[in-house]
């Protein structure tokens, strides 16, 4: 079985297509986290240097705020800068007065927006009191959970959670976990793109190539090198997926920096009642991104076996995964938005993975990232049992 196992594992590793994919995905990951240092800074079409001087003046910055709590202290003198700055104009942040007072305090600033919903001129009214501030936030997040239709039930966990959220929140610089956050969306499309080209003809092969017969004469016959492929496909999936995660990884890190693990989710994600770290919201996420990646390669070698055609496998598999980014589910129909959450091309992005709606599983009540994994398996499990007596039987009437 070893052998049958290697035999398989060459035939997929060594396919060109594998090959391809695999690093075109790795220089469009690397491209994507790459790209915000490349290019020219400019302000009022006058070039005032790279994106890469600019994003080094930014690094001062938020390393400077680095470790404050956001109090009243810090809040004030927030306030004190954006003064100075004139908020009626269009592109503000184009202005020397931005530039030369408020951009050091553009953290703060944009995490009270985030934290209050209120405008640019209204931060500047609000009263820099952390009680004002947390209240604010708690009749924000309270309206944000109308709009998901959450049960009182789920209201009642959440409010439980946000209790256990530190107060006032610590300003911690975490630019290379703030950048894996933003792109995870991107890595898992290209993720889970990459890996249905590379597996939708893992099936169609044997039938096109005549090897089928040969499985049936062979020593283990048609059961044991279904299972055998499937096993093989899904490493390869799982393999893949990981080789992409690592480059994000690697490639965020070098360029921007490991600190921050510790960062309070709030801080970069201010509308989430998740009580985590920024470091532990990326290992999740892209450990969905994995499991992502496998579910994919298991549903294109199932749907490729029942349809014996990499192309037309493709094209369902390809629309269903572009299909969520071209069409939304309103909120209002709840278990409808809550399953196409859970969509491997929507699971991916930080507002899917860390929706508030719950699921009640065995007893207990389950965040969506807590699902999905459990989801795909059964799913995963379901199709790949039911495929193979569909490859039983057509390796015996299907000539």
């Amino acid at each position: 079985m070893k052998t049958l196992f290697f035999y398989e594992w060459k035939k997929i590793v060594n396919r060109k297509i594998v090959l391809i994919c695999m690093l075109c995905a790795v220089l469009l990951i690397i491209f994507s986290i790459g790209i915000p240092l490349v290019g020219d800074y400019v302000v009022n079409g006058e070039r005032l240097g790279s994106n890469y001087e600019e994003f080094q003046k930014d690094i001062t910055y938020r390393k400077a705020l680095d470790g404050r709590a956001i109090d009243r202290t810090l809040l004030m003198e927030m306030q004190n800068a954006y003064e100075k700055v004139p908020l009626d104009k269009n592109k503000y942040s184009l202005t020397e007065e931005y530039q030369s007072y408020a951009r050091p305090y553009s953290p703060i600033f944009n995490y009270v927006r985030q934290t209050t919903g209120l405008s640019a001129a209204g931060v500047l009214t609000l009263n820099p009191d952390v009680e004002d501030l947390q209240e604010k936030r708690l009749e924000m997040q309270e309206s944000r959970w109308e709009e998901f239709m959450l049960s009182e039930e789920e209201k009642e966990y959440w409010r439980a959670k946000e209790e256990q959220i530190e107060n006032p929140v610590v300003f911690r610089y975490a630019e290379g976990y703030d950048v894996l956050l933003n792109v995870a969306y991107t890595v898992g499309i290209v993720t889970v793109f990459m890996i249905a080209i590379s597996m939708a003809n893992v099936f169609p092969e044997e039938h096109t190539r005549r090897m089928d017969q040969q499985i049936l004469s062979s020593k283990y016959g048609r059961k044991q090198v279904y299972w055998v492929k499937m096993c093989v496909g899904s490493v390869v999936s799982l393999g893949l997926a990981f080789v992409f995660v690592v480059t994000a990884f690697v490639s965020a890190f070098v360029l921007y920096g490991v600190e921050g693990f510790e960062t309070a989710f709030q801080v970069l994600y201010a509308g989430s009642s998740c009580p985590m770290s920024v470091g532990q919201a990326v290992l999740i996420i892209y450990a969905i991104i994995l499991c992502a990646g496998t579910f994919i390669g298991v549903l294109v070698m199932t749907l490729s076996e029942n349809l014996h055609s990499s192309v037309g496998t493709l094209s369902l598999v390809i629309g269903l995964l572009v299909l969520p980014m071209v069409v939304s589910v309103s909120d209002e129909y709840r278990v409808l938005a809550q399953l196409w959450s859970y969509l491997p091309s929507e699971v991916v992005a930080v507002w899917s993975c860390f929706n508030p709606r719950m699921v009640a599983l065995f007893g207990k009540v389950l965040q969506g990232w807590q699902v999905v994994p459990i989801l795909y398996a059964v799913v995963g499990g379901v199709a790949a049992i039911v495929t193979k007596k569909m490859f039983v039987k057509y390796q015996v009437t299907g000539r």
